[in-house]
């Protein structure tokens, strides 16, 4: 399982194409948040499936020009 953390600026759009990505990998999404912090949307998203989609996912959110910061953490 891992759990994912971005910042995209404060914008439906973007959080609208984070949301699209995350539908087109081959992973669970188990849990996801999204917070409004000083004009900035903080995503907070755990996921379960394949390590490779998971890298796959990862890799595809931070080529948006939107996301400002994006963390994984792997839990066992």
């Amino acid at each position: 399982m891992s759990n994912i953390n971005i910042i995209v600026p404060k914008s439906l759009d973007a959080l609208g194409r984070v949301i699209a990505i995350t539908r087109r990998a081959k992973v669970q999404l188990i849990n996801m948040s999204v917070t409004l912090e000083d004009s900035m949307y903080k995503i907070y998203m755990r996921v379960e499936g394949p390590p490779d989609e998971v890298r796959w996912l990862v890799a595809k959110l931070d080529k948006l020009p939107e996301v400002l910061k994006i963390e994984e953490y792997i839990n066992s």
